[in-house]
């Protein structure tokens, strides 16, 4: 039978998650090369809301937790084929060949998309885990220290009650449509950058020659589908961001930041003038959860 039982409330435990929740935060950005073109990612990212339910499979679940992008810029960039528009006669002259002309341009080279999407809210759909207790020794104590020098030095050994994740499942991001029309215009810019200055009825011309600026973007870079889409696919799966996400959250859960955690030797009454604390040793901690409350059991000694 054991010596200690903590109890906590179904909602006594939310505020506990909520405050490790708060605490999260994820940032990493990378860069590759795709062949016909090259792309990288910079994101940060923390999580708010969620629906807890504690469970009688002693097991505690969480859905529906917001991942709100702090940080979501993207950029693509690839060659635009070099090639000849224009060396057109508007006007002829029947006398000097043409009064008024489009002359022949030739453009081509590299072009940059950068993409930022900051702002966006995507969401850990389901997240399962079991309570996990671990007993932490802490790497400042030193071997010559007793359990009083160690908390008096603000390291002693300590008990600590984990969500260890059974799984999380993360959302994909879903990147809008619209920023379909921002590649867009972030290429015709460039594109149009490559022309000598111009009227703009030449420019428009010019344009209308080289046809849908969607169409050759897509064409470049292979894309079937949706721009948005392939976005999506680019950064979730071909970058393994939603792995890496998944991960970054179970390890958190799991192993880095505890739900609860109790000082061993456990401190009952503090030091007084002429007297040291009366602490008592922890032994066989053990957490579970039900439906309605968070139970922890020890011994003492």
């Amino acid at each position: 039978m054991s010596h200690i039982t903590i109890a906590a409330s179904s909602n006594a435990f939310v505020q506990l998650f909520n405050k490790i929740r708060d605490n999260f935060t994820f940032s990493k950005s990378d860069s590759a090369n795709f062949g016909p073109f090259s792309a990288s990612y910079s994101v940060a990212m923390h999580l708010e809301g969620g629906n807890i339910q504690l469970n009688n499979d002693d097991t505690v679940e969480v859905k529906h937790l917001k991942i709100v992008w702090d940080t979501l810029k993207v950029q693509v960039c690839f060659n635009l084929p070099g090639f000849c528009i224009g060396g057109w006669c508007l006007i002829p002259d029947p006398w000097n060949g043409c009064l008024v002309g489009i002359p022949k341009i030739c453009i081509g080279g590299p072009i940059c998309v950068p993409l930022n999407l900051s702002g966006l809210v995507s969401e850990v759909n389901d997240l399962k885990a079991r309570l996990k207790p671990v007993y932490f020794v802490d790497p400042a104590r030193t071997a010559s220290e007793t359990d009083l020098d160690a908390e008096l030095a603000g390291h002693p050994n300590k008990w600590r009650i984990f969500l260890d994740p059974v799984f999380v499942h993360v959302d994909p991001i879903d990147i809008p449509a619209s920023v379909a029309n921002i590649i867009e215009n972030i290429v015709r810019d460039a594109i149009e950058s490559m022309f000598p200055i111009l009227p703009g009825f030449i420019v428009d011309a010019l344009l209308a020659a080289i046809g849908p600026i969607l169409d050759l973007v897509k064409g470049i870079l292979g894309i079937v589908g949706e721009i948005n889409d392939w976005l999506t696919d680019l950064l979730m799966n071909t970058f393994d961001l939603l792995g890496i996400i998944e991960t970054a959250i179970a390890d958190y859960f799991a192993a880095k930041t505890p739900i609860y955690e109790f000082e061993d030797p456990y401190p009952v009454l503090d030091a007084k003038p002429g007297l040291i604390p009366v602490k008592i040793p922890i032994r066989n901690l053990a957490s579970h959860v039900n439906s309605q409350e968070m139970i922890v059991t020890a011994n003492v000694g």
